[in-house]
C-alpha cells in the first residue's frame, strides 16, 4: 500500500519582490506571499511506521523559505539579465529594453534559475529534496507547489 504524505498542513510561506523576464519586456518590481507545500508519496517503512518523520522533513524546507524570506529573488540563469557584482550592491540590466536596477547584495537571493516563476521555485524546491531518494528508498513521488495567491501557483513533481 503507497501513502501520500502532505506536509502543506503546516503550509510554510514567504515574503518576496521579483520580476518576471518576458521575451519582449521585464513587468514591474512587485512581490508575494508565497506558500510551499511538500507532497511526499511512498511506501510506509516497517521499521518505523511512517514513509518519512516530518520533523527532519520540516527544517530543510524551513530553511529554504527563510531563505527567500522579505528578499528580493533573481535568477541566476536568464540570457537577457546581466547581474554585476559591484561593492556591496548587484547591478542589473535587462538587455532588450535596456531596463536597469541597483539593489542591496544584503536584500537580494540569486538563485540557479532561469526565471522567478513558480514553475521554476518549485522545480528548484523539489531538486533540492531529491537526495531524500537516497536516504529514504521506500520514497518513490516528491511533489512542491509554490503559489502566490489561493489557486495560483503550480506543482512539480519528480519520481525515483
Amino acid at each position: 500500500m503507497s501513502y501520500k504524505l502532505v506536509q502543506g498542513e503546516l503550509s510554510f510561506k514567504f515574503a518576496a519582490a521579483h520580476f518576471v523576464l518576458g521575451e519582449t519586456g521585464c513587468e514591474r518590481l512587485h512581490g508575494h506571499n508565497y506558500l510551499v507545500e511538500v507532497q511526499i508519496y511512498g511506501e510506509q517503512d516497517p521499521a518505523k511506521n511512517l514513509v518519512i518523520d516530518f520533523l527532519l522533513l520540516k527544517p530543510f524546507v524551513r530553511e529554504f523559505v527563510e531563505a527567500l524570506d522579505h528578499r528580493i529573488i533573481l535568477p541566476q540563469n536568464n540570457p537577457k539579465l546581466e547581474i554585476k557584482s559591484e561593492g556591496n550592491e548587484f547591478h542589473l540590466l535587462f538587455t532588450p529594453k535596456q531596463k536597469k536596477y541597483i539593489f542591496p547584495k544584503s536584500d537580494v537571493v540569486l538563485l540557479p534559475i532561469e526565471n522567478t516563476t513558480v514553475e521554476e521555485f518549485a522545480r528548484y524546491l523539489a531538486e533540492q529534496l531529491a537526495p531524500l531518494f537516497q536516504t529514504y528508498p521506500n520514497i518513490n513521488i516528491i511533489e512542491v507547489g509554490v503559489f502566490e495567491y489561493k489557486g495560483q501557483g503550480c506543482w512539480k513533481r519528480i519520481t525515483r
